[in-house]
């Protein structure tokens, strides 16, 4: 579930403990709402971080295109076409992935 979906989830359930009474669901309600808000934080760092260093993903996109063209490869040579689209799609993904972070750091 989402950061957001469990936030508003528990605010709800622990509004709805509060004036019905039920101790256990506002409890529940409110560490649904911490958990939800811990993620959202998680999250932000996140993005934070990649945004401040975009070159902390450059040996994952490599290592996504090298581990992709391997499988396309390897996929051509036994004639499997799943593999070789497999290994196609997660090259295509790693190239992608490089260009954001390229223009992220301002190198292209």
């Amino acid at each position: 579930m989402s950061n957001l979906y469990n936030q508003a989830a528990g605010a709800t359930k622990e509004a709805l403990g509060n004036v019905t009474g039920n101790k256990d669901l506002a409890d529940r309600g409110r560490k649904q709402w911490a958990e939800g808000k811990g993620e959202h934080e998680i999250q932000k760092d996140s993005a934070l971080r990649e945004e401040n260093n975009p070159n902390l993903h450059r040996t994952g996109d490599s290592m996504k295109q090298a581990g992709g063209a391997a499988k396309e490869k390897l996929g051509q040579a036994v004639g499997n076409e799943r593999m070789e689209s497999e290994g196609r799609a997660k090259r295509a993904e790693g190239v992608g992935s490089a260009q954001y972070h390229d223009k992220l750091a301002g190198n292209r």
